[in-house]
């Protein structure tokens, strides 16, 4: 007992996050052709550098902004960089978060979820000269809780969710197998499920059934919480990150066939 009050109210910024740091990033096995690959910088509110890699079209296509998950950093979740670039639609921008990657800094929630994402948003607006609200987001586990965040301050043409937890709470309890009171374990919120309540476009919220690492009925509770327009799609067979190997075909129409309802001629 001494040791959980001991870590009562921890933040979560020493554990929660797992980056790889790199001084480069290694696409040399990519299916992306060098010629159509930049790396770029960009500065959040606080001044900390960001690096993010396009993989453009040719010709140039609208943009789409990609927010990764927790483990790894841009090359390493290249792959679905990759997908998205192979259907042909977009100029994809790929975002480390600081700490990540060759991003500057220490990831922390307050720069990570408060700022990061905002400030690729503002990036890809001010570079393409597009508004916000023309640009679509994807985000898979940690980069769905930040494009979660993110929309709270700035609107996007739709949002993909996939494989989010409910909140930091919610991932004790499970890891416990206890019901701790709401905020007892951790100080940082992380909580999604009230972030979701202030979304300002539309949302097509994915999670695999098979996935053991983050529950699956974390999106019915995600679901039911975020405002319309909103749809949910749990797939069989789907683990936490494997959707794009599993049914590559299937998610491709579907995350598709959602952004084209909200793309304006």
């Amino acid at each position: 007992m001494t040791a959980l009050w001991l870590v009562a109210c921890m933040s979560l910024d020493g554990f929660f996050f797992n980056p790889e740091v790199t001084d480069a990033y290694d696409l040399s096995a990519a299916i992306i052709p060098a010629s159509a690959v930049e790396e770029v910088t960009f500065e959040a509110e606080d001044g900390t550098v960001l690096h993010g890699v396009w993989a453009h079209q040719d010709p140039p296509a609208p943009p789409l902004i990609f927010f990764h998950g927790n483990t790894g950093n841009i090359a390493t979740e290249w792959d679905r960089t990759e997908m998205y670039w192979s259907w042909g639609r977009n100029d994809v921008l790929a975002v480390d978060y600081r700490g990540y990657g060759r991003s500057e800094g220490t990831p922390t929630y307050d720069g990570v979820v408060e700022q990061d994402g905002l400030a690729a948003v503002d990036y890809v607006a001010a570079t393409t000269g597009l508004d916000p609200s023309q640009i679509p987001w994807m985000g898979h586990s940690l980069g769905a809780c930040i494009a979660t965040h993110t929309n709270d301050e700035v609107a996007a043409q739709s949002i993909v969710l996939e494989s989010m937890f409910a909140s930091a709470d919610d991932l004790a309890d499970d890891a416990t197998g206890m019901d701790y009171p709401s905020g007892w374990f951790f100080v940082d919120p992380f909580d999604n499920v009230e972030a979701i309540t202030h979304l300002s476009s539309p949302v097509f919220i994915v999670h695999g059934l098979d996935d053991d690492y983050i529950l699956p009925e974390y999106a019915d509770k995600l679901f039911e919480a975020a405002p319309e327009p909103k749809e949910l799609w749990k797939p069989e067979g789907v683990n936490h990150s494997d959707i794009v190997t599993v049914i590559p075909d299937e998610y491709h129409s579907r995350i598709t066939a959602y952004q084209d309802e909200w793309t304006t001629p």
